[in-house]
């Protein structure tokens, strides 16, 4: 009693304690967790005020993730690529359904079914269920949902009703779309100066001859460039440097994690052996069992292998032969020659695939071999698939009871192999003449990286490193001397990689979370493949670039210097010549031709976006030689010699059309995600939940 006295006494410093540490271990946890009491909590990202739910982006990116696996089951992509994939996906369709919604557009029931099941089903859904191994949709829907007609499993229902599920939500998104889509082509329509207008812009083609001189032709230190005339050219094109996101700026190195000459070496000494002790053995026993081999061991026709080296290789080796084919990316491939023989490959089959009761089956048998066709029983209860003249080939087919009854089989139908309630019933129809069937196997080894090999890189890179205080002293002129590379990279809370290296989303954390001015540890990408460092140069906030990024710095002293120079070969030219072949005297060129159409992005010959060579030569007179004009990379001078018309007359719906289609309807709606993003303001919290 006395005992329990004390506990009730001490109950109020009790509560609190255990109030403090619970307090305490929720914080931890939203800390560890990326996540903040009043921060994000399970939003992933913010499309304007509407939210997006870690669950349902946790749900559709497994999807996603499942479906790239069934369709590339040997694709490999960085999950930080597929999620961003998906999250940009999300966040169009909750632009598009805003919109759809504030237009008030609707799919009604009767129009859905229709689109899913009628009798003109969408295309789509067309598709969908030959996938589904079905004749029409609403087979598959029946299939789904009344699963006792045709004894399917409950577990083969339920993913069958999941998927028409699935099907119905695209679909609707899909019959929004097309509704917007009809909208828009309603209301933007060219009108009769539209069209009129591209007519004009696209009637002729002008023949030119010209003359041009280069600006990497003159000496950069002959036109030097100021601080004042750079910042007087960022000034004028500052708008192009906008950014809507914080954006960080840093420099990287990146070490490939990769096998060294040693390694290699040693792996060579090892396929050597292999392949003798292949010789030397009964067809693959010399590396049976041994997991740093990958063995495949096939038999094909020659005209079934991919490979031209191994299919010369099966052509012109004796049965026992092995070989080393090829050495690719660090990985040998060694083939073997084990058997071959003359059997017939391909064979025209109808197959008929059954569920039902051994009297059912045996009924449907009889019927087949009574005269009815595979097609004529395509709708008999328990048939689920019914298909004729199939070619089948053999060759790579496993030896067993199915493929010698397929092999041996006379006239009429039979039932090759049965399990349970399951059946397959085969008719052979033809056979193909007998050819070489080749069993070989092919061995492949990959050379990795040994441990002294990845301590030495990883010591070396980490004593250059030691040497480096702060992002300023990581410069090109170290790197150089310490013979790494130092690459430039722009990083946002959007970034799923640093640069061009996948697999990095943690570097791109590391980045989004460290000062200006700090240098990593030696990081990893997820893979193991790559050493990195990173140094944070600077943080630019929602605004613009500043002028002393790299990039636009360049960018900006190539354009003020290009202007300099443009401008000191118009003045030593200009009025000096009377014909193209003057000015291509003085500008120490040859005379070149080209056709220009106003409405070309790009010139034959000269190149893209020369506005002003597209805006002069359409309306220049023939055979008037022009003013020296400056271009992006160069000064020219011309003369039109030819003016071709398209040869047709001008209609109202043909250039109504193509002004639609570049500058109308369709393209808004090529462009109506960035459209609509320009008014929402994007929130990416991906980084707060997923770090590799």
């Amino acid at each position: 009693m006395a005992t329990l006295e004390k506990i009730r006494k001490k109950s109020t410093l009790l509560l609190v304690v255990v109030g403090v540490a619970l307090l305490a271990f929720i914080i931890g946890d939203f800390f560890t967790s990326g996540r903040t009491l009043f921060g994000t909590g399970t939003t992933i990202a913010k499309v304007g005020d509407r939210k997006i739910d870690v669950q349902d982006f946790q749900r559709r990116n497994e999807e996603a993730s499942q479906q790239m696996q069934q369709q590339q089951p040997n694709s490999k992509i960085d999950p930080a690529v597929m999620q961003a994939q998906v999250l940009q996906g999300m966040i169009q369709e909750s632009l598009l359904d805003e919109e759809m919604n504030r237009l008030g557009i609707t799919v009604t029931d009767a129009e859905l079914s229709k689109a899913m099941t009628g009798a003109n089903a969408h295309p789509y859904m067309m598709q969908f269920a030959r996938q589904m191994g079905a004749e029409s949709p609403d087979q598959v829907y029946d299939y789904a949902f009344n699963p006792t007609k045709y004894n399917l499993p409950a577990e083969t229902a339920q993913q069958l009703q999941q998927m028409w599920l699935a099907q119905e939500n695209q679909m609707n998104q899909m019959l929004k779309i097309q509704k917007l889509q009809t909208l828009l082509t309603g209301a933007l329509v060219a009108n009769e100066l539209d069209a009129k207008e591209y007519y004009a812009g696209n009637a002729s083609t002008s023949h030119i001859a010209y003359a041009s001189k280069n600006f990497s032709t003159m000496p950069d230190e002959e036109y030097p460039v100021s601080d004042s005339e750079l910042r007087d050219a960022y000034n004028k094109e500052k708008e192009a440097y906008r950014v809507d996101d914080e954006t960080r700026r840093a420099n990287f190195i990146v070490v490939n994690v990769a096998p060294s000459a040693a390694d290699k070496a040693e792996g060579q000494a090892l396929v050597d052996s292999v392949i003798v002790n292949l010789r030397n053995t009964p067809a693959i026993d010399a590396v049976a069992g041994d997991t740093n081999f990958g063995v495949n061991r096939t038999s094909s026709t020659a005209a079934a292998v991919s490979s031209p080296v191994l299919r010369a290789f099966l052509a012109d080796s004796a049965v026992g032969a092995v070989a080393q084919i090829s050495y690719i990316d660090d990985e040998f491939t060694i083939a073997k020659l084990i058997g071959k023989k003359n059997a017939v490959d391909s064979v025209n089959l109808d197959i008929i695939q059954f569920q039902g009761n051994a009297a059912a089956r045996d009924s449907l048998l009889a019927a087949l071999n009574s005269g009815k066709t595979a097609a004529d029983v395509a709708d008999t209860p328990g048939v689920l698939d019914s298909r004729s003249n199939l070619w089948q080939t053999l060759a790579s087919a496993p030896d067993n009871e199915v493929k010698t009854r397929i092999l041996e089989a006379g006239n009429g139908y039979f039932i090759a192999d049965s399990a349970a309630n399951m059946a397959s019933i085969i008719r052979v129809n033809s056979k193909k003449a007998p050819v070489t069937i080749y069993d070989y196997a092919t061995v492949n080894y990959k050379v990795y990286p040994s441990d002294a090999t990845v301590d030495k890189l990883n010591d070396d890179l980490q004593a250059f490193v030691s040497g480096i205080s702060n992002a300023d002293s990581l410069t090109m002129s170290k790197a150089i001397a310490a013979g790494y590379t130092l690459q430039p990279a722009t990083v946002t809370a959007n970034s799923y990689m640093i640069g061009n290296v996948p697999y990095t989303r943690n570097v791109v954390k590391w980045v989004m979370d460290a000062k200006a001015g700090q240098v990593s540890p030696l990081l990893q990408d997820s893979q193991n493949d790559n050493l990195i460092v990173v140094a944070l140069n600077d943080i630019v906030k929602p605004g613009y670039m500043p002028m002393n990024d790299e990039a636009i710095s360049a960018a900006l002293t190539r354009k003020v210097r290009n202007d300099k120079k443009a401008a000191a070969i118009i003045e030593q030219v200009k009025g000096k010549a009377s014909d193209i072949n003057g000015y291509a005297r003085l500008l120490g060129s040859q005379v070149d031709s080209t056709e220009v159409t106003f409405g070309q992005m790009y010139i034959p010959g000269i190149g893209v976006m020369e506005s002003a060579l597209l805006g002069q030569v359409p309306v220049a007179p023939k055979g008037k030689v022009s003013e020296p004009v400056q271009g992006n990379n160069a000064v020219f001078v011309y003369t039109v010699y030819e003016v071709d018309n398209q040869g047709r007359p001008y209609n109202y719906q043909e250039n109504a059309a193509r002004f639609n289609q570049q500058f109308g309807s369709q393209a808004v709606m090529q462009n109506l995600i960035g459209i609509m993003m320009e008014k929402e303001k994007v929130e990416n919290n991906t980084l707060k939940f997923y770090t590799e």
